[in-house]
């Protein structure tokens, strides 16, 4: 059963009596060992979604981030932090009528994808259920870039689909469970990498090595020294089966980006980019300042192909943003 939104009344504890503050519950499913079916899959994104509004409508930074999962959590909790400095409300969302893509699994992790229009443009989002005591939560969310198609993951009679298995090779290009690797290695050295063979060269995979180049370039008239790292956290990613036997892949990417003075005499800290400032912990002055973001990506591992020219893995759509500054 799904519980009733509920109001609770808070006031202040010091001085004058402050006026009630209406503080949103959240809507919780039942924690019963529910099996994972389409039905379901379909009870876990409304209540999600109502939930989700409700944080938002409220700017309840711990409402929203109890009903996000893995690095999600950390990108929910930026984004508020961000409004909140600017003075300005987080923004609501509307949802059109989700595509589910389930898969048939026995156990926990419990997971499905929706394919879905948010304020009438495209996302992919993976919802993952840990264990029967917890509820569906969002874990990855990506937009379609410019010019991408999503391919089409057919379904079963019974409304499923077919899931991938991380390590699976058989008939792809390469495993699911590498491509966040593969992209990482791009993004990090350029279309000279090795892993450029299989992986096509776009704005999430060789675009983002060139704009960091251009970054570092920029600062070294500055005086400072900017590197960037990609890595791959130990984190859930979701792989279907696609209509032409390619996967469909979502997954997370950590990126650090370290900024040193060239000089290491330099006794200045180095300036914190505007745009972060809401992150920053009170009273950072650094030598050494990490920005560290957490992404997310969709790509489709193709289907191996006989023949002179092989297909490359294409990285589809992105997501996530800056989620932490720290000093060393």
């Amino acid at each position: 059963m799904i519980a009733a939104a509920a109001l609770l009344l808070a006031a202040g504890c010091s001085g004058d009596p402050a006026p009630p503050r209406r503080v949103p519950v959240a809507v919780a499913p039942s924690a019963a060992d529910t099996p994972l079916t389409p039905r379901s899959a379909a009870v876990g994104f409304r209540t999600w979604a109502l939930n989700d509004d409700l944080a938002r409508a409220s700017g309840d930074t711990l409402l929203a981030q109890s009903w996000a999962d893995d690095s999600q959590q950390a990108v929910a909790v930026a984004e508020f932090r961000e409004r909140k400095a600017d003075g300005r409300p987080v923004p609501r969302h509307v949802y059109g009528e989700p595509v589910l893509w389930v898969p048939r699994l026995a156990g926990y992790p419990q997971w499905f994808v929706a394919s879905v229009k948010r304020q009438d443009k495209p996302v992919l989002m993976a919802f993952i259920r840990k264990n029967p005591k917890e509820r569906f939560r969002l874990s990855v969310v990506v937009t379609p870039g410019k010019g991408m198609k999503v391919p089409k993951v057919p379904v079963d009679k019974d409304g499923y689909a077919q899931a991938v298995a991380p390590d699976a090779e058989t008939g792809l290009l390469t495993s699911p469970g590498t491509v966040a690797s593969l992209q990482a290695a791009v993004a990090d050295e350029g279309p000279r990498s090795f892993s450029a063979r299989v992986v096509k060269e776009g704005p999430y995979t060789t675009g983002l090595f060139t704009a960091h180049q251009k970054a570092a370039k920029a600062a070294a008239k500055h005086g400072l020294t900017v590197t960037s790292t990609f890595t791959v956290p130990v984190q859930p990613l979701f792989a279907l089966r696609t209509s032409d036997g390619s996967a469909l892949v979502l997954y997370p990417l950590t990126r650090d980006t370290a900024t040193v003075h060239t000089d290491a005499a330099d006794p200045e800290p180095v300036p914190v980019p505007e745009a972060y400032a809401h992150l920053v912990p009170h009273g950072l002055e650094a030598s050494r300042l990490h920005v560290f973001s957490s992404l997310q990506f969709a790509a489709v591992v193709p289907a191996h192909a006989q023949g002179k020219e092989r297909p490359k893995a294409v990285v589809i759509a992105s997501g996530g943003g800056v989620t932490r500054i720290k000093s060393a």
